[in-house]
């Protein structure tokens, strides 16, 4: 070799290991899927880019399970954002001695099936320290209701195991019952099931505590981190409020989701909450509030439901960016709750709404008598932090004046993600925890092949037709040219000798 070649040779390998060093630096990841199945959302990010320990990832999948590529990208996009995520995957049928000591350990369920392969109830497990929490398939994709598609979840189960095992204690949640409230168990469609269970999977406890009625020296509202007042029907009496004073002052944070009601014939009033209003520096309304502004208001209705803006506030982060909405809020049959300083606004009307003290132009179906009033802007929800006592938790209270954005359909209809956002940042900021995971969901997919009658012909056509005809043609092109070559190669040249013979007879 030369001394050219040589100089070539050291340059290319001095190259390659430049463009490897930079690209070990500098990594970088590109999400070329159309859904954007590998690109991360913001909760995520924070909760990646927050970790302090390392937190275990382990993979009980074997390597055929089809949810295991998705997983090992989703994971390695984990892993581009922080050094803290430890990942391996464990195959029950190849690891068996591996799978035996954590099933042994974790309390994991797994059976075979009749083709011998081993199924679990957990897909991943996700482990800090002595804490640990399972994620099952059916946490990692939801069918949808057509039966034909389902909607991937990898990201949002992913990051709320995460999430889950970072925190080291678990406060109790408490839902006020006997006022007729929204049920933490209903999973209706006004029901309060999906919030529940979102609180549950957030590592937080939730309790049922009675209010009304006769106590039966029940616990109260001792022990309560937060308590939920979820859509009462009925008036509190003063034993009922004073005790929610009385926790407040203790310590115990409220999310108070208000919804208007009447209290005598058509007219609309507070239901005996107003000291638990001026704990929290606001007024109640006691009213019902319609929007006029066609841009917010949705067209069925006088303008009861509509599209309330956010303000910018810990309440609602990812709601807003700057002065301006990102995510809108839908409230339908809302009060307005006026807050003082210090207290804050968290949502509001347009300039363009109106407040009813009554339900009667509403019963009486004479909407002119409804929107004929004065217009303002009016405030839907207040945030507001009592004075710490010392060495303890921050108190606070959020007064919402609708109940219906924590309702079950907020958190299955994919339309309504501000509300979702809303409520869980709401009860994780009356809670001081960090923000409860909410990532955006992504759109469904098909499930294998759907066929129609045109695309059946369309299969019949290249299965019958064109695929064997191009293989007749390419046969016929190859036997074609393999006799041109074999005719070719039987010629002999002329000799000189030959022709000159030839010429002479």
């Amino acid at each position: 070799m030369n001394r050219a070649g040589a100089i070539g040779v050291v340059a290319a390998v001095a190259v390659t290991l430049n463009l490897n060093l930079l690209a070990s630096r500098f990594y970088e990841r590109w999400d070329l899927t159309r859904e954007a199945l590998y690109t991360l959302s913001e909760p995520t990010l924070r909760t990646l880019h927050g970790l302090a320990e390392p937190v275990d990832v382990t993979l009980l999948l074997g390597r055929s399970d089809p949810l295991n590529p998705s997983l090992r990208q989703l994971l390695s996009a984990y892993g581009a954002e922080t050094g803290k995520l430890r990942v391996r995957q464990i195959d029950p049928e190849q690891h068996p001695a591996e799978f035996a000591a954590l099933q042994k350990k974790y309390g994991i369920v797994a059976a075979e099936t009749g083709e011998g392969q081993t199924v679990t109830d957990a897909s991943v497990l996700i482990t800090q320290a002595d804490r640990h929490w399972f994620v099952t398939s059916d946490d990692l994709l939801r069918l949808e209701p057509d039966g034909e598609r389902v909607r991937p979840k990898l990201e949002q189960a992913l990051t709320e195991g995460i999430a889950n095992v970072l925190v080291r204690t678990r406060s109790t949640v408490c839902f006020s019952t006997g006022h007729e409230e929204l049920g933490a168990f209903d999973a209706g469609p006004d029901g309060l099931a999906e919030l529940r269970t979102r609180i549950e999977k957030n590592n937080f406890e939730v309790e049922e505590r009675k209010l009304g009625g006769p106590r039966q020296g029940g616990p109260g509202l001792e022990g309560c981190r937060v308590l939920v007042i979820a859509g009462p029907r009925l008036h509190f009496d003063a034993p009922d409020t004073e005790a929610i004073v009385t926790a407040t002052k203790s310590g115990t944070s409220v999310l108070a989701l208000l919804s208007p009601a009447p209290v005598e014939q058509e007219r609309l009033g507070a239901l005996g909450l107003e000291p638990l209003a001026e704990l929290a520096v606001a007024k109640l309304g006691g009213n019902l509030v319609l929007e006029t502004d066609p841009a917010r208001r949705l067209p069925r209705g006088v303008g009861e439901v509509f599209f309330a803006k956010p303000r910018a506030h810990a309440v609602t982060h990812g709601l807003t960016k700057g002065d301006q909405s990102v995510f809108d809020v839908l409230v339908s049959e809302a009060q307005s709750v006026t807050p003082r300083a210090p207290a804050e606004a968290l949502l509001e009307s347009s300039e363009q709404a109106v407040a009813l003290d009554s339900l009667k132009p509403i019963l009486e179906r004479r909407a002119d008598l409804a929107l004929d009033r004065q217009r303002s802007r009016q405030v839907l929800a207040v945030a507001h932090e009592l004075p710490p006592a010392p060495g303890g938790a921050p108190t606070r209270i959020v007064l919402v004046g609708s109940a219906t954005v924590a309702q079950n359909r907020s958190f299955r209809e994919a339309a309504l993600y501000g509300n979702r956002l809303f409520v869980e940042n709401a009860l994780a900021w009356v809670a001081a925890r960090p923000t409860l995971v909410s990532v955006p969901e992504k759109p469904p997919r098909e499930i294998g092949l759907s066929l129609s009658q045109e695309s059946l012909g369309e299969v019949l056509r290249y299965v019958m037709i064109y695929m064997p005809g191009t293989a007749a043609l390419l046969g016929a092109f190859v036997l074609l040219r393999r006799r041109a070559v074999e005719t070719r190669s039987r010629r002999r040249p002329e000799s000189p000798g030959e022709s000159t013979d030839a010429t002479r007879s």
